[in-house]
Formats: structure tokens, sequence, C-alpha cells
């Protein structure tokens, strides 16, 4: 909040009851709105002024919305989480709310300008995020007397923390808590891109799929991203190296079906420990059940992987518990316990298979068997049986393979186990998963008519048959409503007419065919 900006429409105009805010000039803004330097007239105090882009188009619910989020933002009790003290609507229906001042700059520009951290700095300015988000999922008590059971924030990434210089050192507050949410119930009948402008690149997998009941392992997923980012200069997924910006699409297939790139396999970052890896790892994690149970779960962790790492005390995680990301995770299905039933090789014991030949088992001389004298009064008739043993009978020779050869169909049988595994994989796991993220992207950009011609195209037996066909049936009937506003009533009924009565939309899709 403290990067001046030139003249801007909006910099001399009072907003507020009683005109009471005064913005002087621009400090930033972002994909959700701006940020100014404002002057609180009643007071004669400093405050910083955010002012969103969306208008509220004169929805008194909206209102209602927007008001109540901040008084949640407001009541939030942590000292690295910025104070809310007021705010409003303007004239022209942009909303707005004011913050403490804060001066310093955002993790976001920091690390655009030295690209990656050190593991003690992210520790410490993780962890600071880490208490502010916990005693917000925590839940909190408004004025009114109401108690919100969990406050996520929905957007959390490295432009939405700040960091403040002290005598201490950098002191972290989280901004725009409460605000994703705000947009969300505004643009959710818009389009994809206003829906999740600007948190494509740090929103869990469950909050692209549209869920509706997100918990505090969404906020940890997104901060494995940051962290991520913080520690290697990178994205989990790859794209920073490919020089430009990725579509909504592209981020919505990696969050919710690309395993993410090992830390330590990223330019520069083999130092890393294990340790720390596997922290961010588990915040990486498709399924929310697999990550993090909290976030002082996750500082906990942090903190005591960087003090190993720091000290090099403590036992070391075996990398390969690491290494090998969990393909393809999905919700509400048997496909990770396919996952786990495919044969796997721990990465250090497949090299050591490759680059060393099978060593046969020493064998026992029989010369020196037989020629040793025994003590025993039976040690000749013992001589006979171990040379019967141990000499290979002339009548039944064995061929056996040459123990060269070995090595060779070992690595033949991994190579074989792994190119099928990966076909059965990509037609069973990959492509079912990537269609039925294409088909809630059509959903989501108000596309009905392909969103039911693809989602037709999904065979019974498919995994994702049964989520495809509630998908399928919502398309149907906002495709149904879009007839209905356009007065094509009948092609309403008709579309309306092919959602099956045991949906939960049949009885709503009846009302397109009443006379």
């Amino acid at each position: 909040m403290s990067s001046p900006s030139h003249s801007h429409p909006w910099i001399g105009r009072f907003v507020g009851d009683n005109q009471r805010y005064r913005l002087d000039q621009r400090l930033g803004g972002g994909g959700m709105g701006d940020v100014f330097l404002a002057t609180d007239t009643r007071v004669g105090r400093q405050v910083a002024l955010k002012l969103l882009k969306d208008t509220l188009v004169e929805s008194t619910e909206m209102r209602k919305r927007f008001k109540r989020e901040i008084a949640i933002c407001a009541a939030l009790p942590s000292e690295h989480i910025v104070k809310v003290s007021d705010c409003g609507v303007t004239p022209e229906g942009y909303p707005f709310y004011i913050m403490e001042y804060l001066q310093g700059e955002t993790l976001g520009k920091l690390l655009r300008r030295e690209q990656r951290l050190s593991v003690e700095r992210t520790a410490k300015i993780i962890s600071q995020v880490c208490n502010g988000l916990q005693l917000a999922h925590q839940g909190v008590n408004l004025p009114s007397g109401e108690h919100i059971q969990e406050v996520v924030h929905r957007d959390l990434k490295p432009d939405n923390i700040f960091l403040v210089s002290t005598d201490l050192g950098e002191w972290v507050k989280i901004v725009d808590f409460g605000i994703a949410k705000i947009r969300y119930e505004h643009t959710e009948q818009t389009s994809l891109t206003s829906t999740f402008l600007g948190t494509f690149r740090y929103a869990a997998p469950e909050q692209m799929m549209g869920d509706q009941n997100l918990d505090a392992r969404a906020d940890i997923y997104s901060l494995g991203v940051i962290i991520y980012e913080m520690l290697t200069g990178a994205d989990p997924f790859g794209f920073s190296m490919q020089g430009h910006n990725m579509s909504e699409a592209s981020w919505i297939v990696a969050h919710t079906s690309k395993p993410p790139k090992s830390l330590r396999s990223q330019p520069g970052c083999k130092q890393l420990s294990p340790e720390v890896e596997a922290v961010v790892m588990r915040c990486l994690e498709k399924e929310p059940a697999r990550r993090f149970a909290s976030v002082a779960e996750l500082n906990e962790a942090l903190q005591s992987a960087t003090k190993r790492a720091v000290t090099g005390t403590g036992a070391s995680i075996p990398e390969t518990t690491i290494a090998q990301p969990r393909p393809l995770a999905t919700q509400g299905s048997d496909l990770e316990t396919l996952d786990r039933q495919l044969p796997t090789l721990p990465a250090s014991q497949a090299e050591e298979t490759i680059s060393r030949p099978l060593q046969p088992p020493p064998v026992a001389n029989p010369e020196a068997t037989i020629i040793q004298p025994r003590p025993s009064s039976n040690s000749f008739a013992k001589e006979i049986r171990e040379e019967t043993i141990f000499q290979p009978r002339e009548t039944k020779k064995t061929r056996k393979l040459p123990l060269s050869l070995l090595p060779i169909f070992g690595i033949i049988g991994l190579i074989t186990i792994a190119i099928f595994g990966g076909i059965y994989t990509y037609f069973n796991l990959y492509l079912p998963r990537q269609s039925l993220n294409e088909i809630i992207i059509l959903k989501k950009q108000l596309k009905y008519e392909d969103c039911i011609a693809k989602s037709k195209k999904v065979a019974p037996h498919e995994k994702i048959y049964e989520k495809v066909q509630e998908i399928l049936n919502e398309c149907r009937l906002a495709y149904a409503n879009k007839l209905e506003k356009e007065e094509k009533s009948q092609e309403a009924c008709s579309i309306a007419q092919e959602i099956p009565i045991d949906s939960p939309l049949y009885s709503e899709a009846q009302k397109f065919c009443e006379i």
C-alpha cells in the first residue's frame, strides 16, 4: 500500500456517509479493484480505501451480503489480519471498504523482485500467515451475537499478503478476507473469468469444481502454491517456464488433474531438504483429506522441517516418500484405490536395479566339501551324500539363463509395468477427468448447449458418469430458463422434459411445461 500512482479519475473525490473519505492517491490495484490512500475527514487520519471494480447492480441482497462479509472481516481479532473499520457503496454502485493504512510491500511485489526466498525467511512469513488464518478458521463472534463457525479466506495469494518492516523484522498482514466470497456470490451467474478473476493460479481443486462448502483446507492448498513459489520462483505445474500467461482452463486442469512437480526438481532447488519438500507437497494434495488438517498443523510441520534443514538435526524423510506424486486423485471415486494397487518401485531402488547387474548367489565349492575329512565314523557315508548333492547329474542337465541377461529382463519387466500403468492411467483417469473439467468450464461459461452435448457423450460405465449427469441436468435447467426468457417456451419445455424424474431438479423443471 505504498506505491503512489499518477492522476486517476477517483482522486479528489469524496465517498462514504456524509462524504467522509477523500481519495488522495492511488497506491495500487489488481484484478478485483484499486487501493487508494484516503483521508478520514472526520478524524483527520490516513486510511487505505479499496474500491472494488464490480458494481452491485442495484441489488439490495448483494448490498446486505457485502456489509455482512465486511462486518465479519472487521470482527477478526488477529494482529496478522488487516483491520477493517468501515464500508460503503458509491453512487455508481461500486462497493468499497476502509482498512488501516500499511506502509511496506506485498509478498507478490517482493517475489517479483527477488524471485525466490530462503527457507528461513519463507518459514517466518508463512508462520505469521498461519497464525492469522488459525484465528479466522476458528470462527468469530459478530457484535450482533451471531457466531460464524469458520471464516475461510478463499483468495490467498502473494498480493494479499502484506509485509510491514519493523525493528523486529517483517510483520505480516493478510488482506481481502471474505472478498472472494462476495465476488463469487455476486458473479456466479456471469462468467468463469469474473468468478475466479485473479485466483486461478492459487485456487484449490475443490474451489475450481464449484464446491460451495469450502473449509480451511482450501486455504492450505493456496498456501502450498505460495510456499512453492517462495522457495523455487516457479509454480508447481511448470507454467512459469513457458514464458506466457496461461488460460483459465489450463489452470483448472492443472489444479484438478495434473500432479505437481517435485520441489527439488526445480532449477537450483536440489539443496532443499526432503522434509521441507514433503510439507509443501502435502499442502498440494488434490483431495482435502490428504492435506494438513489445520494451518496450526501445517505451521508446526514447516517450522520443524526448517529447523532440521538449517541445523542439520533430526531424521530425514526418505526422498522416495515425496518423489512420486499421486496421479489424478478424484473425490468421491475409487480412483485412489486403483492408484494404491498399481506396483510402485522407489526411485532409488529403480536406479540401482538398472545401473547394477544382478549378482549370482555364492555357490559352495563341491571339491572343498568332498575332501574335507570328517571326524565322525559315518564320514564316508556323509561324503557320499554331499557328493551326490553337489555333483551335477549328467542324466538331467538343466539349461540356465545366462546371468548377464537377468538385468535386461528385469528392466523390460519394469518398463512393461510402467507402459501398461501409464496407458491405464491415461485412458481411465486422465481423459475422463479432463472431460469432466471441460464440462464444468462449459457450464460456468454459460455455454449450455455445448455442455449438454458433451455430457451426453459420457458413457454410463465411466467413473465420472454420475457427476456428469448432475451437471448435465443443471445445464438443461439453466438452458430452459434462458429459452424461457427469450420467449421460446416450447423449446424450453422440450429441454426441461429431458431432466429425469429421479433428479432433484425434476420438480423445478416441470414449471417450464405448465400451461
